[in-house]
């Protein structure tokens, strides 16, 4: 666990313990009152509505609970039972301290998933480039997305993330061999892995990897092979890659796909659905995109969404879960790439002093950041405009 949460847990329980000290009780999500009894040096301790004794938490549990929420950002109560016995109480106290920067879903069998609020932000890319990740780590990053592929073709590459102090989500590599055929191809339909052949290869090879890694610490979890264009294929991949593994398996919903497909995933209770295919359409379609995630968002408000290959303004206005992208290399890949991101997430033409490193590391330091945007503030300062 990273420092800066234990830093911020001991000030969320600090507040906590202000409020509680000047009101006497707080309220759990369901509107009940626990009324405060001591708030000791070690623990505390508070009378339940609906209880009959006081119950006792030790102030460490509850800064280990808070801390664990700052690193996982979604929990449910569940979560909470290596802390406390009392686990239905303390993710009570939990979401009452994160009341104003979180939002809850409501689950089938009546309980809640608490999820905070901002974007966490893979920085993708980087299997072979530990000088960027050098600069990651000078704007306080901590979490990058690995490629499969990439991985095969350098396995050193996860050494860096102990090396580094640094946590990962696996790709299947899939748009890596989308863009290697697309080349190959004069004219490509926009899906991967035609060949069955090819793909089942993948998909085996994918899910060994999976199996010998699932338990690595650093790794939170693993995309499927998502096909773009065809949510059909892509929910096949992800059910065969389900029945090879019982690791942490992200779902992929392809937004060309039918909402009711998504309605289906949602049903489900993920902790967390992966958009796919927004990539072709980034360039000049992006209205299309908008109009795809104003239903997506209104329908699903509670739902975590990450957003594969997205690192724009689309981030900050629809406030999604969490995103992962290259788009920070671009000055070192395209001519017309050094750009520098504003306020609301949109790319300026970079000042001709700037580096290409100075460029690299503004645009990680935005992009890192979002995970702390916990209001939707699209306004420019006036420095910016100029």
């Amino acid at each position: 666990m990273y420092a800066e949460y234990e830093f911020n847990a001991r000030k969320t329980e600090r507040k906590f313990q202000r409020e509680l000290a000047k009101k006497g009780y707080f309220r759990t999500v369901k509107g009940f009152i626990n009324k405060l009894v001591i708030y000791g040096k070690t623990h505390l301790t508070f009378q339940t509505e609906k209880g009959t004794k006081p119950l006792t938490i030790a102030r460490k549990s509850l800064r280990a609970a808070l801390s664990y929420v700052f690193f996982e950002r979604t929990v449910i109560r569940k979560d909470m039972e290596i802390y406390s016995k009392f686990s239905s109480a303390l993710f009570a106290i939990v979401a009452h301290c994160f009341h104003d920067m979180s939002k809850l879903q409501v689950l089938k069998n009546g309980l809640y998933r608490l999820s905070l609020l901002g974007t966490r932000f893979f920085a993708s890319g980087l299997e072979r480039d530990p000088e960027t990740i050098k600069l990651l780590k000078r704007v306080n990053g901590k979490f990058v997305l690995y490629n499969y592929i990439n991985i095969l073709e350098s396995p050193n590459c996860l050494n860096l993330l102990e090396e580094y102090d640094l946590y990962c989500l696996i790709d299947s590599g899939s748009f890596t061999l989308f863009n290697t055929k697309k080349k190959e191809r004069e004219n490509v339909q926009l899906e991967l892995l035609e060949d069955i052949e090819l793909n089942e290869m993948l998909l085996e090879g994918y899910a060994k990897f999976i199996n010998e890694h699932k338990l690595n610490k650093r790794i939170l979890g693993f995309f499927p092979l998502d096909v773009i264009g065809d949510g059909k294929a892509t929910k096949e991949n992800y059910q065969k890659l389900k029945a090879l593994t019982d690791a942490h398996i992200i779902p992929v919903w392809q937004f060309t796909d039918s909402l009711e497909e998504l309605d289906h995933l949602v049903s489900e209770e993920h902790k967390i659905i992966a958009i796919g295919g927004l990539i072709p359409f980034v360039s000049n379609r992006k209205h299309i995109i908008r109009a795809v995630l104003d239903q997506v968002v209104a329908k699903h408000p509670k739902q975590c969404f990450h957003l594969l290959g997205i690192a724009n303004e689309l981030l900050l206005e629809y406030g999604v879960f969490s995103s992962d992208s290259t788009a920070f290399l671009n000055a070192r890949k395209y001519e017309d790439g050094r750009k520098v991101y504003l306020s609301n997430g949109k790319r300026i033409k970079a000042h001709e002093s700037m580096s290409t490193n100075e460029i690299i590391r503004k645009n990680l330091q935005f992009l890192v950041s979002l995970e702390n945007e916990t209001t939707q503030n699209l306004q420019l300062s006036f420095a910016e405009i100029v």
